[in-house]
């Protein structure tokens, strides 16, 4: 904890996190992405599928 730290703001983002990790959970690693990974040149989507860098 900090003197200069927002508390709020801290539990702002505690609670979001929180909330897309209950998400990814209940619907998959590719629920919740940034927009550049929805881009023809991302790999994020198909790195996903991957387990250790193989295809399971």
């Amino acid at each position: 904890m900090s003197l200069f730290e927002d508390i709020d703001q801290r539990e702002r983002a505690y609670a979001l996190a929180k909330t897309i990790d209950e998400i990814r959970m209940r619907y998959g690693k590719n629920s919740v992405l940034r927009a550049s990974s929805h881009l023809p040149y991302s790999t994020a989507r198909y790195r996903n599928g991957l387990i250790g860098g193989h295809k399971s």
